[in-house]
């Protein structure tokens, strides 16, 4: 039996679906299990609408390699399916009429109609902000009732529990924080995570809100085009190092310009890529330390569990997601 419940971190991604399930033991988190499940087709299209029966075929098979205690579920969304807004709220209105006032910002910004959202919202707490003031900012966060449900229920259906929705770029700064608790040498670094289509940017500047870019570039750029087959291993990716960092150093510089007291130190990189990037080439490109996030290194482990030959990386979403749920 287990003492303390598992926290399962699960990334539906549109190539293949991943989990990592954690548990607390004493004063360390323990990783107790992960699975990944290859899609032979997307589920996901470019709406971010799924292909209802395709993803609980997947959650499926994903969960008969997990625990059956495994029920516990944090899972995200990906940016781009999440409208977010800072609204400003006079401080005098009681919870109803924030919450109508927002309803009516919601209409103004968002291309669905708002009875097709779920949405949330909370303060944004600053020191800058006087007590005398008599508006107050608000993020507020929605996403289509679609996108959200269809999600949610193809993992009640195998028998998960849902509890909490994340953005992607939230669960990536969750794995990134915890990192820096465990290696203080880490703070202010971003993470990047290299995916098929396009590739996440991110980074949490002190006492500032998430920063994140979606950057339209991914690996199948590079493998679908028919010139890459002409050239070398070494070559390919020496190639797709050199326009990798020509798309990182774009972000790196946008982002200092406009947060020069919490430039970046150095970049996590995740993804399962590592066979197309170069870190030594990449380090030198961008001026900055690189490093491979290896989730799986920070965590206990029961003698059983046999740990993935090549690196975790490609788990940090999923592992982001559950040590959200651990919060």
């Amino acid at each position: 039996m287990f003492r303390n419940p598992l926290s399962v971190g699960v990334d539906i991604g549109s190539h293949s679906i991943k989990a990592v399930a954690l548990q607390q033991k004493k004063d360390q988190f323990e990783l107790t299990a992960y699975a990944e499940v290859e899609l032979t087709k997307s589920v996901i299209n470019e709406q971010h609408s799924v292909n209802a029966a395709a993803l609980l075929s997947a959650i499926r098979q994903l969960k008969k390699q997990l625990p059956w205690q495994a029920k516990n579920v944090t899972l995200a969304l990906p940016d781009s399916a999440v409208i977010s807004k800072v609204v400003q709220l006079d401080t005098s209105l009681n919870e109803d009429e924030a919450e109508f006032a927002i309803v009516q910002a919601l209409g103004a910004a968002s291309p669905f109609p708002v009875e097709e959202l779920w949405f949330d919202y909370y303060p944004m707490v600053s020191e800058r902000f006087s007590e005398a003031a008599t508006t107050a900012p608000y993020q507020v966060f929605a996403s289509r009732k679609e996108t959200i449900d269809s999600r949610v229920t193809a993992l009640k259906k195998v028998g998960f529990k849902p509890s909490v929705v994340e953005l992607q770029t939230n669960a990536l700064l969750w794995l990134t924080e915890y990192l820096a608790e465990v290696g203080s040498q880490y703070t202010q670094w971003g993470v990047v995570d290299v995916g098929k289509r396009h590739t996440e940017f991110c980074m949490k500047p002190e006492g500032s809100n998430a920063y994140h870019r979606e950057i339209r570039f991914g690996t199948s750029q590079f493998e679908e085009n028919p010139f890459q087959e002409e050239i070398s291993e070494e070559n390919k990716v020496e190639r797709f190092t050199e326009q990798f960092a020509e798309q990182l150093k774009r972000q790196i510089q946008l982002y200092n310009s406009t947060h020069p007291r919490c430039s970046i130190k150095g970049l996590w990189l995740a993804g399962g890529c590592q066979s197309l990037i170069s870190e030594s080439l990449l380090k030198q490109l961008v001026g900055l330390e690189v490093v491979w996030v290896k989730p799986f290194e920070h965590f206990t482990q029961p003698k059983k569990l046999t740990l993935p030959v090549d690196m975790s990386s490609q788990y940090a979403v999923a592992t982001g997601l559950a040590l959200r749920g651990m919060a």
